[in-house]
């Protein structure tokens, strides 16, 4: 399934999809930014319906939270990377990093 990433954070994303993602299923995500794919394990901690409004009128989008599992100390250096040179980032007090609606707009969802 593909997917749309809303925000990404060092420690997880949350990805807009035209399904909805039950809770506490286990996943890969390929995440493709610029040419480059990283693939990542993550778990689906939340999921809500979303109305949207677009140019043929109102779908339903699915918006879930998913926490990344496992991930070692390059994957992560290679989130962080991600967000520094793909995305709108920004810091937050404890330093941890997050960007939102940035240029990593695709990947695919995997059921594990």
């Amino acid at each position: 399934m593909d997917f749309r990433v809303v925000d990404i954070s060092e420690g997880g994303v949350l990805v807009e999809t035209r399904l909805g993602l039950p809770p506490a299923t286990e996943c890969e995500l390929r995440l493709t930014a610029k040419g480059q794919e990283m693939v990542i394990k993550a778990t689906v901690r939340r999921c809500r319906a979303q109305l949207t409004k677009t140019d043929d009128g109102c779908k339903v989008v699915y918006r879930s939270g998913l926490e990344f599992v496992d991930l070692d100390e390059d994957g992560t250096i290679r989130v962080r990377n991600i967000i520094v040179e793909h995305c709108n980032s920004g810091g937050s007090a404890d330093g941890v990093m997050t960007a939102t609606a940035g240029e990593v707009v695709s990947g695919s969802f995997f059921s594990v």
